[in-house]
């Protein structure tokens, strides 16, 4: 599994060469002025453009849904900057549409932050307690490695310690983590974050930002860039109820 910018833990996987061009549209926004997320979202779909189709298609554990899985990173900036805009997009979902999270684990020194959150998930906070993590390691400095780093952290957030550390210790919480790692690999998820779609179809910044360079619509920041990708998720959720896909 390739990844870059893993030696700093802000600095974590997102193809370098997608910064690049971020810092060039912001260039091209100077003059040509883009307002909303809106006006640079993407209006056709096409294979090995703006999203990816998978080589060989996964079965999804949602029967009669239209399954959307965002592959995460606790320690990736672009994550940060993803995860309230995914809540919000997530929240606008018809009831045919489930969204699920698996973090990913790059290294086996973030490891941790994975376990933290299936640990969380299986206490029922993983959802009101991600985005207070992902502050914690990104405007605190707090980096959360280590189980007692975390118990104490999450101590404030009303996290029994104690219980906390049980499941985390658990083997049911470590199976999970290995599960993770298997779908991310089958998935062939290589930097974050990611979204697949249906297990067929898979959808990253940086091959967004290749359609939006190509259609010459420039977002003005990485929010923007962020925001088009979802919507090329709204694309292709419509196009497979239309059963276009």
């Amino acid at each position: 599994m390739s990844h870059n910018c893993i030696e700093a833990i802000i600095e974590t996987p997102l193809h370098s060469l997608l910064m690049k061009k971020i810092l060039g549209f912001v260039l091209f926004s100077l003059i040509f002025v883009t307002t909303t997320a809106r006006s640079v979202s993407l209006t056709t779909t096409e294979v090995g453009t703006n999203y990816t189709k998978l080589s060989i298609p996964q079965i999804t554990n949602s029967p009669g849904k239209i399954e959307v899985t965002e592959f995460f990173f606790y320690a990736c900036k672009h994550c940060h900057l993803l995860n309230p805009l995914i809540d919000q997009w997530a929240k606008k979902q018809k009831k045919d549409v489930v969204v699920k999270h698996i973090p990913v684990t790059f290294e086996a020194r973030f490891e941790p932050h994975a376990i933290m959150y299936y640990a969380l998930s299986a206490l029922g906070r993983d959802t009101d307690l991600t985005p207070k993590i992902f502050n914690a390691i990104h405007i605190e400095k707090n980096y959360l490695l280590t189980a007692e780093a975390q118990a104490n952290y999450l101590n404030k957030f009303g996290i029994d310690k104690k219980n906390f550390l049980n499941v985390y210790n658990a083997f049911s919480t470590k199976n999970q983590v290995n599960q993770a790692k298997k779908i991310a690999y089958d998935y062939k998820v290589d930097s974050t974050p990611a979204i697949v779609i249906q297990g067929k179809y898979l959808l990253s910044p940086d091959k967004t930002a290749e359609l939006l360079e190509k259609t010459g619509k420039y977002p003005k920041n990485e929010q923007e860039l962020l925001s088009a990708m979802l919507y090329t998720a709204d694309v292709i959720i419509r196009q497979i109820r239309e059963k276009k896909l």
